[in-house]
């Protein structure tokens, strides 16, 4: 063919642009045909056919049947990242598409076009200047860099380049003009002789941090696809890291041979780019295929539009009509495809209840299934019909969002997310009609943050933020990092702890209150301490005093009037001066606060007990408040378990109002801490003034109103019914000694119930065994002095400890193992062989088979301590559990299940009304009642769900799976939007989280689901740079997280441990992580003190001393199993993991 003038010149020789010209010559044009560069073919791109498309290539006399024949061609089949059904999506019956390697498909279309006696094509021609209808080319010759140069004239110019039009095939101006925005990177691979779930469907798997797809290319190989966004970290070989990112969603044998595919060879790569079909170029210059616009690749549409754009602006007589055509029939599946890509690619909340409406739709309706089909082929082009699917799908959603606000009472957060979903409607109908573009704005914008729900629409929305320009990112150089040493030394540290009884436990610090209250209670009694502890209870408060000299309640506290009172009087009680240099800023301190008056009610009534404050200011705890009908919700029995018992104690005292002798230091202390004398002191007001800086949680009207209701009903009280009913307290107390080898459930409680006693007969049988008992609360060194610990915490540690050792054995010596068998015997004498009997007279459960926070010998198990003892037990390999042994424990965790579905800690909850609104307890909040705690609920799941897989076949097995699904659908109500947990016991969003996501994968939600990714995504967008984690302890206040001002090695242990559990798929965070624990490792092997991580009640910081121990050991024991896994798979690929494949028709 010769001369400059042509009938057509296309583009780029690509499917379209193939197409559109043997559509051409097909009507006797002369056609030009430049492609730039012919190998391109041989990259990663559509190879999906839609029946129309193929009807297409049978009308240009273009035949793709392969020499040896396979399934292809069926339709979809949707695997829902729940783990549920696959959904078959048909085509109509007798309809067919087909799958067909890129390569094949062009290099078929362009032999057809060589041997057209109308086509000219021009290979390695690329078209550098376009001026009217004038189109300039510059030719590579031969494998030199030599060009020529030619210019052409054709009244009909298309532009079929593959990607967005550029350069000479740009029809507007300006680098946004046409809202391209590369939404992530698609990463494909062939996988040799494998057989598909559902041969000749075309698989989608969803859960992943994209889709993956895969369909059959040929007879002997699968092709699978990727969607990689541009803020996970794949590196351009992909290996190890692309099959940890998506592996979790294929089924099983797919996943080995994707698994060794990657370990042969790199995958390829491809940007996805998306553009709206809105700008089809100008008279006289046509853009076709993805020239005109780009999908997102999940549907898999962009094939056959652009084989239909190809014939269609051959057959339209104008560029009007052809334009017109296309926005006609195209409109429909591109707003299905964009929609069904960010529903299914999506994590938001709004994103998550389209897709189950979806599903929902789709499993109960095959119509629809098929309906939907229709729509993404281009069979079905109703405007109509997709606007009634896609309304019946947000009325399912919006029922869902009803459903959840009812459930979870937050009807702020769900009307947000229901906005956020009549948006996206808006948005959805609003692109059909033709109303607005098809693309959301966030892309199109092409930068910054989503600032509207339009501009979060899609995964590729929320997920693409660029980490790098290129495609598949350059490997980071630190994949070969070990932690082992660091974790040896760490395992070492942790063993040189354990007892020679197997146990660990090391300190709960808390505030130098109890040891005060310790002092107080000694002399309330007429006990002296000894020289020795008195000087060494002084040491403790002298290592315990804050800066400024006074006392709070954690060693990062502001002064607390409540402690520092309470300090300075069992100093003075121990014989310091008040001017003595310990307490001396102290004493100033009190009196700038107006001395005694102002100080907590627990303050008043302990100083009430020592005669140093009136018992007319105390508020009422009326012992007959015992006596009230106990169907009442606020029943002291239905209090908190450590409420009612301090409460118990208190409401013998003020029943009593008995008050130790007036001494002459007594006298002296009273004028020291009320300023203006203790006889101006107007009991009556200083009964309801506290000190403002010290109250959580304010008295409500509610309360003021009962505490003046019981002070009248205390007046009307006889002497004789009094006596009846301290007396019936003082049997609580007695069972409460007797049942916990007379320690009381804590020190707080234990030395107002000696107390109790004692007003009766100084020589009560209990009372002595009790303070011979009370020793057992106190831990001494010559460092710190003598101090009363919060809790003991044997069985707590070691059940930690040993699964810490466990996670680490692996890759340890012999001691980790031999320390593991000590630990599970020791374990062993902690189980409760049997209760009472009479727990329920005395506000108990039963609590038969379960392990305490303490040890055996402090008689009040905790749900997590049994269910953490239980896992020690069960996943160590040197634990020896029986099955008679673990049923005793399930069944204690079992009684401990809330009718939400949630754990308690000591019990299930007592009442369904919240009793905050009566909480006397101002310095502290929660308090009141039991509640389902993340942590409890996590641990009970997940050793139930193991007590389950060890013994399948147990009587207890089917209630363990009815709780379990219980559970898990409460951590789901009670996740935060921002995908975090708040914990109850631990600081705090880090801590909870690391339990919501530990529950979560025990009760069988799967690592890839949207509840889990959400949460690893809070835990990642919070790592710091130096790669650790820190959160303040202000979060528990001020309920969102607050970053420390460095990182926290448990706290990094913590975040650490749920990323692995989880399998993140992107390793680089969890490296950084573990490089940053092992630089922070002292010499010893320990990781050093920092601050407190524990708390309760909101208020009380808690050291747990063993916890840098133990947690970080047990974080770079799952890192190493995980790094092994890695290096193995660059050995010998992919591992197998079942699942079932079952579908759904």
């Amino acid at each position: 063919m010769s001369g400059s003038h042509y009938d057509v010149a296309i583009v780029g020789a690509g499917p379209a642009g193939c197409a559109s010209a043997l559509a051409h010559a097909r009507r006797g044009l002369r056609v030009l045909l430049l492609e730039a560069d012919p190998r391109s073919s041989d990259r990663l791109a559509g190879e999906w056919l839609h029946p129309p498309a193929l009807a297409i290539l049978d009308s240009l006399g273009v035949d793709l049947t392969p020499a040896t024949p396979y399934a292809t061609g069926k339709g979809y089949v949707v695997f829902p990242e729940d783990g549920s059904e696959p959904i078959a999506l048909p085509y109509a019956a007798g309809h067919f598409g087909m799958a067909v390697e890129h390569a094949v498909l062009v290099e078929t279309l362009r032999a057809h076009c060589e041997h057209h006696e109308h086509i000219e094509l021009v290979p390695w021609a690329r078209a550098t200047r376009i001026e009217g209808q004038s189109l300039t080319y510059e030719r590579r010759i031969g494998t030199s860099s030599h060009t020529t140069s030619r210019t052409v004239s054709a009244p009909s110019i298309i532009g079929a380049s593959g990607r967005v039009a550029s350069g000479p095939l740009a029809t507007s101006p300006g680098p946004l003009a046409h809202g391209v925005a590369a939404s992530s990177r698609i990463a494909g691979i062939a996988v040799e002789h494998h057989a598909l779930p559902f041969e000749g469907f075309l698989h989608i798997f969803l859960g992943g941090p994209g889709p993956v797809m895969a369909y059959r290319i040929d007879a002997h190989r699968v092709r699978v696809l990727c969607e990689v966004p541009h803020s996970l970290a794949i590196p351009r070989e992909g290996g190890v890291a692309l099959f940890e990112a998506y592996s979790a969603v294929l089924p099983n044998g797919l996943r080995e041979a994707f698994g060794r595919a990657l370990a042969e060879s790199a995958p390829s790569w491809a940007s996805v780019d998306l553009r709206p079909r809105g700008d089809l170029g100008r008279e006289g210059l046509a853009l076709i295929g993805d020239a005109a616009g780009t999908h997102p690749p999940l549907p898999a549409i962009g094939l056959t539009l652009a084989l239909e754009d190809a014939v269609a602006i051959a057959k339209s007589p104008s560029f009007a009509a052809y334009r017109r055509e296309r926005t006609r029939r195209t409109r429909v599946r591109e707003m299905l495809a964009v929609g069904l890509y960010e529903v299914f690619a999506d994590d938001a909340e709004e994103s998550i209840a389209m897709r189950r409406a979806i599903y929902e739709l789709w499993r109960e309706k095959p119509r629809e299934r098929l309906r939907s089909m229709g729509f993404l082929s281009g069979e079905d082009r109703s405007h109509v019909g997709f606007g009634r699917a896609f309304l019946r799908t947000m009325l399912r959603s919006s029922r869902d969002f009803v459903k959840d606000a009812i459930a979870t009472g937050n009807v702020r957060h769900t009307g947000r997310v229901a906005s956020d979903l009549g948006q996206r409607m808006a948005w959805l109908f609003g692109g059909t009609l033709h109303l607005t573009n098809a693309l959301p704005a966030r892309t199109k914008q092409g930068l910054g943050a989503p600032r509207t729900a339009e501009e979060r629409y899609g995964a590729a929305l929320r997920a693409s933020t660029a980490k790098a320009e290129v495609v598949g990112l350059p490997r980071s150089g630190n994949e070969d990092f070990s932690a082992r040493d660091s974790l040896r030394r760490g395992a070492r540290a942790l063993i040189a702890e354990q007892a020679d009884d197997g146990s660990f436990e090391g300190e709960v610090v808390w505030c130098p209150m109890l040891a005060a209250q310790y002092v107080m209670g000694w002399h309330a009694m007429g006990r002296p301490l000894s020289a020795e502890r008195r000087a060494s209870v002084l040491k403790h408060f002298e290592r315990t005093r804050l800066a400024d000299g006074t006392w709070g309640l954690h060693e990062k506290s502001e002064p607390y009037l409540f402690v520092t009172l309470l300090v300075f009087v069992a100093c003075r009680l121990l014989g310091l001066a008040k001017d003595d240099p310990l307490i001396a800023r102290a004493h100033e301190f009190i009196r700038r606060e107006g001395g005694a008056v102002a100080v907590p009610s627990w303050g008043k009534l302990w100083l009430a007990v020592l005669n140093l404050y009136s018992w007319e200011g105390v508020s009422a705890v009326l012992p007959e408040a015992w006596r009230a009908p106990r169907w009442l919700p606020f029943h002291p029995s239905r209090f908190y378990c450590h409420t009612r018992l301090i409460y118990l104690g208190m409401a013998v005292l003020y029943g009593e109002k008995w008050s130790a002798p007036v001494t002459p230091r007594i006298l002296a202390i009273r004028d020291e801490i009320f300023p203006g004398g203790w006889e101006s002191v107007d009991w009556a007001k200083a009964r309801e003034t506290l000190r403002t800086a010290e109250i959580h949680t304010p008295w409500t009207p509610a309360l003021h109103v009962g505490y003046r209701v019981l002070g009248a009903v205390d007046r009307l009280q006889s002497r004789e019914k009094r006596a009846t009913v301290l007396a019936e307290l003082r049997e609580h107390i007695r069972y409460e000694l007797r049942s916990t080898n007379h320690t009381c459930i804590s020190p707080v409680s234990g030395l107002l119930d000696q107390v109790a006693l004692f007003i009766e007969d100084p020589n009560d049988p209990d009372l002595r065994i009790a303070a011979e008992r009370f020793e057992g609360w106190v831990w001494e060194d010559e460092l710190d002095g003598a101090r009363v610990t919060g809790a003991r915490s044997a069985s707590w540690d070691t059940a930690f400890a040993a699964q810490a050792m466990a996670a680490a054995a692996p890759h340890c010596g012999n001691d980790v193992r031999d320390a593991l068998r000590r630990a599970d015997t020791f374990l062993v004498t902690q189980q409760i062989p049997r209760g009472t009997g009479r727990e329920r007279h005395h506000d108990r459960i039963d609590p038969t088979g379960g392990y305490c926070f303490a040890g055996v010998w402090h008689g009040w198990p905790v749900s997590d301590c049994t269910a953490e003892a239980m896992l020690a037990r069960l996943e160590s390999p040197e634990g020896s559990p029986t099955r008679e042994a673990m049923e005793a424990a399930a069944r204690f965790v079992l009684r401990c299940q809330n009718t939400d579905g949630g754990f308690g800690s000591y019990e299930a909850r007592r009442t369904d009304v919240s009793l905050e609104w009566i909480n006397p307890a101002e310095m502290f909040g929660d308090s009141m009642t039991e509640k389902s705690y993340v942590e409890c609920t996590a641990s009970c799941v997940t050793a139930l769900a193991a007590f389950v897989h060890r013994w399948p076949q147990s009587e207890l097995a089917h209630e363990c799976e009815t709780a379990i699904a219980r559970a898990v659908a409460s951590l789901t109500r009670t996740q935060r939007p921002d995908g975090s947990w708040p914990g109850m016991w631990g600081v705090h969003f880090v801590y909870g989280t690391m339990f919501g996501v530990r529950g979560l994968l025990a009760g069988g939600v799967p690592p890839h689901d949207p509840r889990i990714r959400r949460a690893c995504r809070f835990l990642e967008e919070r790592q710091r740079a130096d790669g650790a984690w820190g959160e303040h302890r202000s979060s528990v206040i001020v309920g969102r997280y607050v970053d420390h001002d460095e990182g926290q090695a448990v706290q990094t242990a913590w975040a650490m441990t749920a990323l692995l559990e989880a399998r993140h798929p992107d390793f680089a965070p969890i490296e950084r992580a573990a490089r940053w624990l092992a630089s922070k490792q002292s010499d010893d092997g320990a990781w050093p003190k920092q601050e407190a991580e524990g708390i309760f009640f909101h208020t009380a910081l808690l050291d747990y001393v063993l916890y840098r121990r133990y947690f970080p050991v047990w974080a770079l024991g799952l890192y190493e199993s995980r790094r092994a896994e890695r290096a193995k798979f660059r050995e010998h690929g992919g591992e197998s993991a079942s699942r079932p494949s079952r579908l759904h028709v």
